[in-house]
């Protein structure tokens, strides 16, 4: 099954080089700003446009985020096309001079309100701030964690975007809006091999628990490829039952186990052909089985091989090399 990853041109590349300056939302205290309710954060997010002017930009002269955050704009979007259509734009976004391009802007966050200015041919309403690359995924993370809705899969590839970037843990939690157990899980989530992610869209209403579990799933041996292949006999189902039967096929597999060693053997028959031996061996263990045409000269060969075991181990300890070969 060959299918285009979704995920794939979620982020375009570059290095965070710009030095993160002083921030408006300083670390400190990072357990309590970060675990905030969503009327803070929302408070927090709107905070980088209260108290500034807002201008009308052309879109043409705005260019996306360095880093873009959500794998679609949502299934509202027409509605919401149609409310800016019939109420205007209300909550300006924010928009930064952009870093390599003179005289155009990097939209920071407001991308639904860019995309329908667009459509709608009209001027985007925005703030406009000078801010480095570390304050920009601040405040778009916040921005999202305040209103956007993501699912919890584009969460975990933003957050490994981050991370790919070189960004630190404090600036990935501030812009994550998370405490470090969660950003550990959304990162689990996010080193799901691409293209099995990639039969799951952006994710919307598939929730947490069920993309870390699959995570562990898929850690069991020989549990991505069976789940590559139960994926081909559900590629017409929906995201949301998809999802679910996978969990349940791979759910129902036994752990592999890794298979007994097998023995290694020899064989040796006598020059009269009258008695044979098999010897098997293993890392802890030898044993010889005597077999022939008559059971009296097994029996026989058998006790005189018993004799000689303590003189052929006296041999033995005098010979410290052959000792070394079976070490």
């Amino acid at each position: 099954m060959s299918k285009k990853n979704p995920l794939e041109g979620l982020i375009e590349k570059r290095k965070a080089g710009s030095s993160a300056g002083s921030s408006n939302f300083p670390m400190m205290g990072a357990g309590r700003s970060i675990m905030g309710s969503i009327d803070e954060l929302t408070k927090q997010a709107s905070l980088a446009t209260s108290g500034d002017t807002i201008v009308e930009i052309p879109t043409a002269d705005v260019d996306p985020s360095f880093i873009q955050d959500r794998l679609d704009d949502g299934v509202d979007f027409e509605d919401f096309v149609r409310s800016i259509e019939l109420e205007k734009q209300q909550q300006p976004a924010l928009v930064r001079p952009h870093p390599k391009d003179p005289g155009r802007y990097m939209l920071v966050f407001g991308r639904r309100r860019w995309q329908a200015a667009k459509l709608l041919n009209r001027k985007l309403r925005a703030v406009i701030k000078d801010i480095s690359d570390t304050e920009h995924v601040i405040l778009q993370g916040r921005e999202n964690s305040a209103r956007a809705n993501l699912s919890y899969l584009e969460r975990a590839v933003y957050a490994q975007h981050l991370s790919d970037l070189g960004y630190d843990t404090p600036t990935l939690l501030a812009a994550l809006s998370c405490d470090k157990s969660n950003l550990s899980k959304l990162m689990s989530v996010a080193s799901i091999p691409s293209d099995i992610i990639a039969n799951f869209g952006a994710g919307h209403g598939l929730g947490r628990d069920r993309f870390y579990e699959l995570k562990k799933l898929l850690d069991r041996p020989g549990n991505e490829e069976a789940a590559r292949a139960e994926l081909m006999e559900l590629s017409d189902l929906e995201p949301s039952e998809k999802l679910a039967k996978l969990l349940r096929a791979l759910k129902s597999r036994k752990k592999s186990r890794k298979p007994a060693s097998k023995a290694a053997t020899t064989k040796w028959t006598s020059t009269d052909n009258a008695i044979s031996a098999e010897t098997a061996k293993n890392k802890r263990s030898y044993s010889i089985a005597l077999s022939g045409v008559s059971s009296a000269d097994v029996i026989g060969f058998g006790d005189f091989l018993s004799e000689q075991l303590p003189t052929l181990y006296e041999q033995f300890l005098a010979h410290p090399s052959k000792r070394r070969e079976n070490d």
